[in-house]
């Protein structure tokens, strides 16, 4: 049994354990061990292979995906990654969507157990509530991978940077500020969920150190354009002046620019810049905020790279499966980068649930986990949990 507290004291990263993941694997692409660990991660992967000599060929292999909101592009790409890999590992996939309710995830994952899949995924919805169907899937030995929601019971989680760290948050508020020293931002998050929570408290938290005024601070509970809008609308007749708009997710985003343009307001792009213009960045990566970018719509969205992100997933669940993986070896942390989309650089973003797919995610992510400070993100995030 694999705690949330446990974990913070387990996520060492050796770079041992990491590249005897990578070793793992007979037909996806690796990243090169270094010398220093070289022998002692060939012993890893030999030992892992000779655990079993398990293949695909061998077993009807099979993944379930909960979907906390099958309607949101964010998660669409997630899918779309974890279809594609399925597809080129032989295996099969279903989902199920929550549609944010997190009764119905648990449900959900309950059928799944029934049902005796090989991996499930999941986007916690609620911890709480998960935890005992988490419980009951690693008694069944099915493992569990989520995206930015670690806890009990849980293999392994996918970090996306944006949404688990300070990072993004970080580089729109030196971003903002570079252009409007001391600029009037206001801040539009979202659903009461531990990571919207936590990146909007960030982003309160870095537009103040990077000396930007915090105007003011809503949620967006309806998570579409539209209800963003109406927020935006109503704080331009008190903050007529604002420079800036962060937005928790794309959608926000959308509705935020909305509002400003209806006011007569024009938007920052990076390609053009023009002073006066409001900075409206979202999250995620979506295509709607790619399109919207090379509109001159919104500013910049950060993504989470979630449909390479979904292929790792099912790489991890499928190494498991398959015996090349020991379950008990995987890091409970893999820290996934974000990379900021603005009119400078959008012409080069693939769309996301388009991108091709190919195997090795798991390997980039892994070997950039090994660099950083991951335990770090845990502390932060759980330190953060704590204090609500």
């Amino acid at each position: 049994m694999r705690k949330s507290t446990s974990a913070l004291v387990g996520i060492v990263f050796l770079t041992v354990l990491l590249m005897g993941l990578l070793a793992g694997c007979g037909n996806t692409t690796t990243t090169a061990t270094p010398a220093t660990s070289a022998t002692t991660a060939s012993s890893t992967a030999a030992s892992s292979e000779a655990t079993t000599e398990t293949t695909a060929a061998t077993q009807n292999v099979k993944f379930a995906e909960s979907n906390p909101v099958a309607s949101n592009q964010h998660q669409m790409a997630f899918e779309h990654g974890k279809r594609a890999m399925c597809e080129l590992l032989d295996a099969d996939f279903i989902t199920a969507d929550a549609n944010i309710t997190p009764a119905k995830q648990v449900s959900d994952i309950e059928t799944f157990i029934q049902q005796k899949v090989n991996g499930i995924t999941s986007w916690t919805l609620d911890q709480g509530a998960s935890t005992a169907v988490y419980k009951k899937a690693q008694d069944a030995g099915i493992p569990v991978v989520t995206e930015n929601s670690p806890g009990d019971f849980v293999t392994a989680t996918f970090v996306q940077e944006q949404n688990t760290s300070p990072k993004a948050q970080e580089d729109a508020a030196e971003w903002i500020a570079s252009v409007y020293p001391s600029g009037k931002i206001l801040i539009v998050g979202g659903e009461p969920v531990p990571y919207i929570l936590y990146v909007a408290a960030n982003m309160e938290r870095t537009a103040k150190a990077a000396g930007l005024e915090v105007l003011a601070r809503q949620d967006n509970m309806t998570d579409q354009a539209s209800g963003a809008q109406q927020i935006v609308q109503e704080l331009l007749t008190k903050y007529p002046d604002v420079q800036a708009v962060w937005c928790f997710n794309d959608r926000t985003a959308l509705g935020a620019s909305a509002a400003l343009r209806a006011a007569g307001k024009e938007i920052y792009n990076a390609a053009a810049p023009k002073e006066g213009a409001v900075f409206v960045t979202g999250m995620n990566g979506t295509q709607e905020a790619l399109e919207a970018i090379q509109a001159g719509v919104i500013s910049a969205t950060y993504a989470g790279q979630s449909e390479k992100v979904g292929a790792a997933e099912v790489e991890l669940l499928y190494r498991i499966a398959t015996g090349k993986v020991n379950k008990a070896d995987v890091p409970p942390v893999i820290i996934c980068p974000y990379k900021r989309w603005d009119g400078s650089n959008v012409a080069q973003a693939p769309i996301p649930t388009r991108a091709e797919i190919k195997e090795g995610s798991l390997d980039e992510f892994l070997t950039y986990t090994s660099s950083q400070d991951a335990a770090h993100y845990l502390d932060d995030y759980n330190a953060f949990l704590s204090s609500l």
